[in-house]
């Protein structure tokens, strides 16, 4: 088009007259007031009239680049375009128009073969929330979209949370303080105390009592022996019946149960177990070997301490037992009590926080003796993990089943019972005060002599132990030392302490121990029958601290040394306590208790050097309950004073097995 043109239908537009003019706007208001967006669609596509040229329909808005038509919008003059109520009818109109627009542009497309682009996410320009990106005003549409939006994002959470859900990471309280979990027997609650969660008195074993005395102990695996409600275990139980060091009788004969000192009742992070078998002897005393609540909170075990007979109940060996059943056999109860509470722990300890695959058995003394028995029993092999054995007795029982029931004949005498239906009848007090004397016996804080007799109540009783321990261990030994590790062999740890012999009882036998009624103690032993006295004392001291370092040389720490050196080649520490307390002011010895005391926390450390042998015994320990290894000490014999160091010799203890005093002479639990 030239500039002629232009010109031309610039004039025309002058040239019209008023009435033509008026006639137009006219048209236009009617157009843009009717409500039939139709008829303003027929009236706005309609073709210009002869006599416009290109020029004004170009600017009417009829004619595109594409040659196509596009509806023009018209907005009345003064008029103010609102958001909202007003407005949302016009936007929706719009909406179809933009799409009818669209759909053209696809079918002329298609007209000329090219195939119309489209978005795989094209369903998504329909909602609401896409139209209000491109349209603000609608804010309604978009509140709506949002909620439906939200809702969509809390069902895959839920869908996802719920693909992934397992058993509650922690179970919920009752009452603020009331624990509940499940057993293979029933279900048990027990009670929050001291941070930690404690259940009294578990049942692990049918109870031994009638037909059930002298026998092995039997699991709860029938449904009749179970509980239907939940089983109430808030208080302790009675302990089995038992002597005390100083005589006295106290416990009861249904005893097997099991008490359980947890931080938390859950299953996303099962905690490293400890098992606590503790006994003074194997006839009885109360241990100080308990679960500790503060540590285990503090360092995240739990705590399981089983219950299991002592004395006559958990070793009488008699041929009438024997004979009753078959194959024949008897003693040994205790063990049998051990084997059934390990495999209930095996069982269930995944619902008290445990972790079934790390157990630590920490055993003192008479339970020590017990534990390293354990060690020999093929059948406890897969219910542990590791043994730490601390102060037990090396001699073990060396003879068979035959040859010991002449040793129960007084007993048979006293009971004047010669079958097992008498024995299971008579009563608990009959029982054990036909027990003798010689059976109670403890030689742990005495001088040897050579006319001493020592009972062991552990017996071969071809069912349980077949073997001698030392005959096992010695191929345990060799399974280690060899090419191929035995995956049943664990590492076992022994220790005692320095003074272990040492009793308030052999302290107040004399109020002044002097150099003098130490010496003529020691030539009245078996020392000074083989004039071992005046070797013996350039190792020890001629006071009482020296002889309690003597005898707990010649009756724990030497048969140690030498069963863990020639035997197991085991590690072995040795608590000197570097001022621990025994209760004697000034004397700075560790008695027998205070590395078990140190590793609970019931060590009295009222010294700063008293508190860092409380804090090395407890690395040791903890770091082997986690780890399974003693930490980065390159030894196999450790001193545990302020911190634990290397012990390269013990001259006391080589003069000792040299002259065949260890382990002849050893103490027997």
């Amino acid at each position: 088009m030239d500039q002629m043109d232009v010109n031309k239908i610039e004039n025309e537009e002058e040239n019209k007259t008023p009435d033509k003019k008026q006639i137009e706007a006219e048209e236009k208001e009617t157009m843009l007031k009717t409500d039939d967006p139709e008829n303003v669609d027929l009236v706005l596509e309609s073709k210009p009239m002869e006599g416009e040229g290109p020029v004004k329909a170009a600017l009417s808005g009829s004619v595109t680049d594409e040659g196509r038509e596009v509806k023009p919008k018209f907005i009345p003059i003064g008029a103010i375009k609102m958001p909202g109520f007003f407005t949302r009818n016009t936007d929706k109109d719009k909406s179809k128009e933009e799409e009818a627009v669209a759909s053209d542009i696809d079918r002329d497309k298609s007209a000329e073969g090219v195939k119309p682009k489209r978005h795989r996410l094209q369903f998504l320009h329909t909602c609401p929330f896409t139209q209000f990106l491109h349209h603000p005003q609608n804010q309604d549409d978009i509140v709506v979209c949002g909620i439906a939006l939200l809702v969509l994002l809390a069902v895959i959470i839920g869908v996802i949370i719920g693909a992934s859900a397992g058993p509650p990471a922690e179970r919920p309280l009752r009452a603020g303080r009331f624990m509940t979990t499940i057993t293979t027997c029933g279900p048990v609650e027990g009670i929050l105390q001291d941070g930690v969660y404690k259940f009294y008195g578990i049942p692990y074993a049918v109870p031994p009592v009638g037909e059930q005395r002298f026998t092995y102990a039997r699991p709860l695996n029938n449904i009749s022996l179970c509980w239907n409600e939940t089983l109430p275990l808030h208080e302790p139980k009675p302990v089995c019946l038992q002597f005390s060091e100083n005589g006295t009788i106290f416990g009861e004969e249904d005893c097997l149960t099991i008490d359980i000192v947890t931080p938390h009742v859950r299953y996303d992070s099962p905690l490293p177990v400890v098992v606590l078998i503790g006994a003074n002897s194997l006839a009885g005393g109360i241990s100080p070997l308990q679960p500790s609540a503060m540590y285990s909170r503090t360092k995240e075990v739990v705590f399981v301490k089983p219950n299991f007979r002592l004395g006559p109940f958990g070793f009488l060996a008699l041929d009438v037992l024997s004979r009753s059943k078959y194959p024949p056999t008897s003693g040994n109860y205790a063990l049998s009590d051990l084997l059934v509470a390990l495999q209930w722990v095996k069982n269930n300890i995944k619902h008290f926080g445990g972790d079934a695959d790390s157990v630590t058995l920490l055993a003192h003394r008479g339970g020590a003796t017990l534990a390293a028995a354990l060690t020999t029993m093929k059948k406890a092999q897969k219910l542990y993990s590791r043994v730490w054995l601390s102060s037990p007795s090396v001699i073990y029982p060396g003879k068979l089943l035959d040859e010991v029931h002449n040793d129960y004949d007084l007993f048979k005498q006293r009971t004047s019972c010669d079958d097992a239906n008498c024995l299971k009848k008579i009563s608990t007090m009959e029982i054990l005060t036909a027990t003798p004397d010689i059976w109670l016996e403890n030689s742990i804080s005495k001088l040897p002599h050579s006319d001493e007799t020592q009972k062991s109540w552990l017996v071969l009783d071809g069912d349980l132990l077949r073997m001698h321990p030392y005959e096992v261990w010695n191929t345990q030994m060799a399974t280690r030392s060899g090419l191929e590790k035995d995956k049943d062999t664990k590492l076992i740890i022994f220790g005692t302490t320095q003074h272990s012999a040492h009793t308030e009882l052999l302290r107040m036998k004399n109020l002044n121990w002097t150099s003098q009624i130490v010496e003529e103690m020691v030539s009245s032993s078996v020392i000074g029958e083989k004039n071992l006295t005046a070797a013996v004392f350039s190792h020890f001291n001629k006071t009482y601290k020296g002889l309690v370092e003597l005898i707990s040389a010649i009756r724990t720490l030497c048969p140690l040394v030498s069963l863990a050196r020639i035997r197991l080649e085991a590690p072995m520490y040795v608590a000197t306590g570097a001022g621990a307390g025994a209760g004697i002011a000034g004397l700075g010895m560790a008695d027998i208790n205070a590395d078990v005391e140190a590793i609970l926390g019931t060590f009295d450390s009222d010294t700063p050097e008293q508190r860092r042998y409380m804090s090395a015994m407890q690395h040791l320990f903890y770091y082997f309950v986690w780890n399974g290894h003693l930490p980065g000490i390159d030894s196999k014999l450790i001193a545990v004073g302020q911190d634990p160091l290397p012990l390269r010799d013990l001259p006391a203890c080589n003069l000792l097995i040299e002259k065949d005093i260890v382990p002849r002479y050893a103490h027997i639990d």
